[in-house]
């Protein structure tokens, strides 16, 4: 049965991979060298340009996820758009039988970045909750495990705060534009507008 269920899962991934709308090309990599064909005067000019993989991707799999919750890896992920403490969204997560998320890698990552990046430019408070904290003087994950992959921005971590936002929109400081998908710390006592809970998949 987990074979199977596993394998419902990933042919889902391969048919998301081929129905892929402007919104999920435009948060892909694409070649940075562009080149423009040589023309005649007076002809249209063209821009040619080469789509790389799109790499890892979350995928709705109702064979092992509920309805609403995303699949990648044997978890399933969710993200929810409700203002939240770190501790408020920690306890938040636990409720709904999981653990506000834990990357362990930069596909995980990448695959969380293009899932709930909505294209918008926003200011920190409308980043999202990870669940990584700095905890005597390490970064731990909820669980109590310290972090072997870490993702941090420019200039991060901050000393100053403990817990830590992922980028899911570009930040309106300039510094972080750019850094979609990064890590940045942020005062635990302050809420963010959102978080992201992870849970096992039914595989």
């Amino acid at each position: 049965m987990k074979i199977i269920t596993t394998l419902i899962c990933f042919l889902s991934i391969l048919q998301y991979t081929n129905a892929l709308n402007l919104n999920d090309i435009k948060k892909m990599k694409t070649n940075p060298t562009t080149i423009a064909t040589t023309t005649t005067t007076g002809a249209p000019e063209y821009v040619t340009f080469t789509m790389t993989t799109p790499g890892a991707m979350l995928t709705d799999c109702p064979a092992g996820c509920a309805s609403g919750w995303l699949y990648y890896g044997s978890k399933c992920y969710k993200k929810f758009d409700t203002p939240a403490t770190h501790s408020q969204a920690v306890t938040n997560c636990q409720l709904q039988g999981g653990e506000l998320v834990q990357i362990e890698s930069s596909s995980e990552n990448d695959a969380l970045r293009k899932a709930f990046d909505t294209n918008a430019l926003v200011d920190e408070t409308k980043e999202t909750w990870i669940g990584l904290a700095s905890t005597s003087g390490s970064w731990k994950w909820t669980d109590g495990s310290t972090a072997s992959f870490t993702n941090w921005a420019q200039t991060q971590p901050s000393s100053g705060q403990q817990c830590v936002q992922m980028i899911t929109d570009a930040l309106t400081n300039s510094t972080y534009q750019y850094q979609r998908g990064g890590w940045k710390t942020y005062d635990c006592s302050k809420t963010s507008a959102s978080y992201i809970c992870e849970r096992d998949a039914n595989v």
